[in-house]
């Protein structure tokens, strides 16, 4: 008879010891458990860093590189341009690079200056159909003009331009003067691939550290852009545009490789008066 109870009674031990570990083994798997990292979005990640931007243009379902070639500008050409003469340029045994002085200065009005300044480009200026304003530059008083492919952009540096009508203005604000290139025989690569978006560009910048706290997105354009121009034929990237401002009203372009999202170059820029 005592031996039954003290027999019920190991049991009973037995039994409330695996319990009690069973619970703590619980207890420590648990503990041991990592909570899962939640992905952010590329939007919470600007918004956290109070990076903004306003409506973004749409994304293109297919990109691709063109090609082009350095135009050389003829005797032929330059002599049909009336009330203009060519600076000299010795020593160049082809002409990709005009640079032209107006007999009398062009005067443009303090308002809408752009309109006419349109007028003057494509009545003045040889092919000048195949240029649309960009922007003005206020440190060195300039109109900037560049060319265009199927109503894109072919984007470009001032110091190495190679598509670009730039007009110099004096203190009346009148044009003096221009310097023009052009490229021709743009011809596009058949490849053609699936491009990112401008949301996922301004996500490239982020990711490199490009950006700023509270910087703003205030431009997003497509175009097409080489950082290194050569000095005849041109290969150019379908290429995402962004001016980016700082909190400080320090502006940047950037730009970012349409297909391969990389980012190309960056440069500061003034701040532009369009």
């Amino acid at each position: 008879m005592e031996w039954s109870k003290t027999k019920t009674i190991f049991i009973l031990a037995f039994l409330i010891l695996d319990l009690y570990l069973a619970y703590s083994f619980y207890e420590m798997r648990s503990d041991s458990i990592v909570e899962p990292m939640v992905e952010t979005t590329t939007e919470e990640d600007l918004q956290l860093a109070g990076i903004t931007y306003s409506k973004l243009p749409e994304s293109q379902e297919k990109g691709f590189y063109i090609t082009a070639k350095s135009k050389e500008f003829t005797a032929e050409e330059i002599a049909k341009l009336k009330d203009q003469s060519q600076r000299s340029t010795i020593g160049e045994s082809s002409i990709t690079t005009l640079y032209m002085d107006l007999d009398k200065p062009f005067p443009l009005p303090d308002v809408n200056a752009e309109v006419k300044a349109d007028q003057f480009v494509k009545n003045n200026v040889l092919y000048g159909e195949l240029y649309h304003y960009w922007y003005s530059d206020e440190k060195s008083n300039t109109m900037i003009y560049i060319q265009e492919y199927k109503d894109n952009k072919i984007f470009q540096e001032l110091d190495e331009h190679i598509a670009m009508v730039i007009l110099n203005l004096n203190e009346k604000n009148e044009i003096v003067s221009y310097n023009q290139s052009m490229l021709e025989d743009i011809k596009e690569v058949q490849e053609k691939e699936v491009t990112v978006s401008p949301l996922e560009a301004i996500g490239v910048l982020y990711t490199k550290n490009l950006l700023q706290m509270n910087s703003k997105i205030v431009e997003v354009d497509y175009g097409y852009y080489t950082n290194i121009p050569l000095s005849n034929q041109q290969i150019l990237a379908p290429t995402w545009h962004l001016i980016v401002e700082t909190d400080q009203g320090e502006r940047k372009d950037y730009y970012v490789n349409a297909l391969a999202g990389e980012v190309l170059q960056s440069a500061e820029k003034s701040i532009r008066s369009e």
